[in-house]
């Protein structure tokens, strides 16, 4: 890969208040442990502590849920999207590799079947079309892309909603865009009791775990200190 290609590439949080940008910093020191060629950006409110980030960007006041109207404004042309709870563990070059061929990737959300995840807003939709977990999303900027966000603003906006997933899900089920679902090692939420014994299984590349977000218990916070 050229090194004008690598720079065109980078990760995004969205973050705001001392607890919530520590740990997305905790996150970008991941990703810079392994994979030092990427850049990192943060959407934060001014008088945020934005150390440990290549660049930092303000978010317009108004918005109910960010990252569904600022995305589209990423500083990167191809872009991986991490909430504040993740941490990334391999390169991940692989992983921006499928822009080449595709112009958004995500996980499918694991317990797909429960109901909260099967809410409807305007579409009566296939369960078989189960959501996408926005909290890890790669893309890069086309018109289909950025036609995709604002589609997607406007939705979450007229839902009523304070989660941003159905919306996204029933936009993606009417957009033109190049969508691919990567494994799910790359968005990892979920670990099976035999997982944490044995298993033949690729490794985690991206933690997503609710235990990596800021914990007031010290015992939490303790043990949330030690994932790696």
């Amino acid at each position: 890969m050229t090194q004008n290609r690598q720079s065109q590439r980078g990760v995004v949080y969205v973050a705001w208040g001392r607890d919530h940008v520590d740990v997305a910093r905790r996150s970008a020191a991941s990703v810079k442990r392994s994979n030092p060629g990427l850049g990192t950006a943060i959407w934060c409110k001014p008088g945020d502590d934005v150390s440990g980030f290549d660049q930092a960007l303000y978010i317009p006041e108004g918005l109910k849920r960010p990252k569904v109207n600022v995305l589209g404004e990423s500083p990167f042309e191809e872009t991986l999207f991490l909430d504040n709870d993740t941490l990334v563990r391999a390169d991940l070059s692989s992983l921006f590799d499928l822009l080449d061929k595709y112009e958004m990737c995500g996980a499918q959300v694991i317990l797909w079947h429960r109901p909260r995840h099967l809410k409807k807003i305007a579409l009566d939709l296939p369960e078989t079309f189960p959501e996408i977990n926005t909290g890890v999303l790669l893309y890069r900027k086309t018109p289909a892309v950025l036609d995709f966000f604002r589609d997607w603003a406007e939705t979450f906006a007229v839902s009523g909603m304070g989660i941003d997933q159905p919306s996204f899900r029933e936009v993606l089920w009417r957009s033109e865009v190049k969508f691919y679902v990567f494994p799910p090692q790359f968005n990892k939420r979920v670990f099976e009791a035999s997982e944490l014994l044995w298993s033949d299984a690729p490794k985690p590349r991206i933690l997503h775990l609710e235990l990596l977000r800021p914990q007031k218990n010290a015992l939490l916070r303790w043990l949330s200190d030690r994932i790696r």
